[in-house]
């Protein structure tokens, strides 16, 4: 478990990173949206706690996914206006509130579901407006931080979600460590417009993360655990191919 947490999302965020550069902050977004963190975290968490309490604590990482879209919400408005550091501030205060009101909700796989979507239906509108870009990020030197950055905190939230029960291990393994990580380098890097575009990638991201997750809470306790990860895996790439189809094709017209 230790080794994951030391070598997944570091080599994670390596990955995204070379996205960005290639072909731009909106993709390497959504990619972010990955389920690196929440999906290893739940996996042991299931082992360790059994398949019950693997099946409820998705149904929180679901409700996870909407505090996730209120920081990086928090955060694409806030940075218009002031620096990387207030932002982050923000946007993370406006994620705990969102997690203590979510915290009290129904352990409910479908109306989490529901939820959820209207949720990314809506996030689109609420956006700032922001101009044109070129695709690519312009460099990579502060790569290294970034990795560590993101090894610590993966680190330290996932010791803490170990101890806190069902509801608090899944909204806290949706913390968003890609996420931060993405927003803060991008805007203190490359201002406010490339925050933007991760966000958005980001949202569309989310929808293939919730896939996962409503997959592994209806699959957990009727398969080998491993054909849960499968089916799981198997049914977030295929909505995030629907989404990125969809995308491509409203481009186009």
């Amino acid at each position: 478990m230790l080794l994951i947490k030391l070598i997944t999302v570091p080599l994670f965020i390596l990955l995204i990173s070379f996205v960005g550069k290639k072909w731009g902050s909106e993709i390497a977004g959504t990619l972010g949206a990955f389920p690196v963190v929440a999906g290893p975290i739940l996996f042991f968490l299931t082992l360790d706690q059994g398949l019950t309490f693997g099946a409820n604590a998705s149904v929180f990482v679901i409700y996870g996914s909407i505090s996730l879209l209120i920081f990086g919400l928090s955060y694409s408005w806030a940075c218009g206006f002031l620096s990387y550091i207030p932002c982050l501030f923000i946007s993370l205060i406006a994620w705990y509130l969102s997690a203590l009101v979510l915290s009290i909700f129904p352990q409910d796989l479908f109306f989490s579901t529901v939820l959820a979507v209207c949720f990314l239906l809506v996030i689109p509108y609420l956006l700032p407006k922001r101009n044109t870009l070129n695709k690519s990020l312009p460099g990579l030197k502060d790569l290294p931080i970034r990795m560590i950055v993101g090894m610590l905190l993966t680190i330290a939230i996932t010791s803490l979600a170990n101890q806190l029960g069902a509801v608090w291990s899944g909204i806290l393994s949706v913390f968003p460590v890609v996420t931060l990580i993405l927003v803060v380098f991008s805007h203190r890097s490359y201002g406010q417009d490339h925050v933007l575009q991760v966000f958005k990638g980001l949202s569309r991201g989310v929808y293939s993360f919730v896939a996962y997750f409503v997959i592994y809470a209806l699959c957990v306790e009727h398969l080998d655990l491993w054909q849960t990860l499968l089916a799981s895996f198997t049914g977030s790439l295929l909505v995030q191919l629907i989404i990125r189809m969809k995308f491509l094709r409203r481009q186009t017209i």
